[in-house]
């Protein structure tokens, strides 16, 4: 199924952040938005970012926008630190409210992409699997589950920056966890040689989330896949070798490429074609 992420903000009709805005620019309030990219072939929406300091009434808004356009909502969740499954951050439980009303509505099962905590101490590595294993029974509970990201590898960014560490840390929270594959974030981390271009059979059988994006000339990720490089097609082949049938989810960051709003929609829109046509 193709997917878009798209930020809470911008769902929610804001546009006073400089992502809201550029999103706006490029297709005019979520309203009108969400039914053209229907028309184009996206049949779910990623809110990008359900984090602690995001306001529950914004999840709440842009989760609305979504199920409104009669498209299929999922959640970017970040990791809290000590999480605590008698109280959880309010915006994670509005994300998984509005999840499990579509799940309800579409008997799906939403797998919801989690980064680990940055690397900023000795601690980082058994916080994560702490809490990765704490908010996957709670997830669970509600009808979603977590899929691990798989993200760039650097020194003081989320854990998990290859394709051996990322499944490591599932493998210990827990043998349900799932991953998320994205495909742009291992291109760029085989790009700067720190990691392996494909992962072996036992990384794919796990993965229950998929974000795509290109690596730019800039050597900037989130680009338009018209724009940049990924190994797209090998990437499909892959997944479909292992049965993968979730969500194929375009997470473009406009704001890194210097173009005007009519040409980000055209990289938009040349991204979801080249999408679908290698999903067909």
């Amino acid at each position: 199924m193709l997917a878009l992420s798209l930020p809470s903000s911008y769902l929610s009709g804001s546009t006073d952040l400089d992502t809201a805005f550029v999103w706006h620019s490029m297709l005019g309030p979520p309203e009108r938005a969400l039914p053209d990219l229907a028309e184009l072939g996206v049949k779910a929406i990623e809110i990008s970012d359900v984090r602690g300091q995001t306001e529950a009434a914004v999840v709440s808004r842009a989760l609305l926008t979504v199920t409104d356009a009669g498209l299929l909502p999922h959640a970017h969740l970040y990791l809290p630190r000590g999480f605590d499954q008698a109280r959880p951050p309010e915006p994670l439980i509005e994300a998984v409210r509005g999840l499990a009303r579509a799940r309800n509505a579409r008997q799906q099962l939403a797998a919801c992409a989690v980064h680990g905590h940055h690397r900023d101490s000795p601690e980082t590595t058994a916080a994560t699997v702490r809490d990765l294993r704490a908010v996957d029974a709670w997830l669970r509970e509600h009808g979603a589950r977590a899929a691990l990201e798989v993200c760039r590898f650097r020194p003081q960014g989320p854990i998990g920056g290859t394709y051996a560490e990322v499944l490591g840390l599932a493998r210990t929270a827990g043998d349900g966890i799932g991953l998320t594959w994205d495909v742009g974030h291992t291109t760029w981390n085989h790009q700067q040689g720190f990691d392996v271009a494909w992962p072996e059979a036992c990384f794919l059988e796990r993965v229950r989330h998929v974000h795509v994006h290109a690596v730019g000339d800039t050597g900037r990720t989130h680009f338009p896949l018209c724009r940049g490089r990924v190994p797209l097609e090998e990437f499909v082949e892959r997944l479909r070798r292992v049965g993968y049938d979730g969500l194929w989810d375009l997470e473009l960051y406009p704001l890194r490429w210097s173009s005007s709003p009519a040409d980000g929609r055209r990289a938009l829109e040349a991204s979801i074609s080249r999408l679908a046509e290698a999903l067909a």
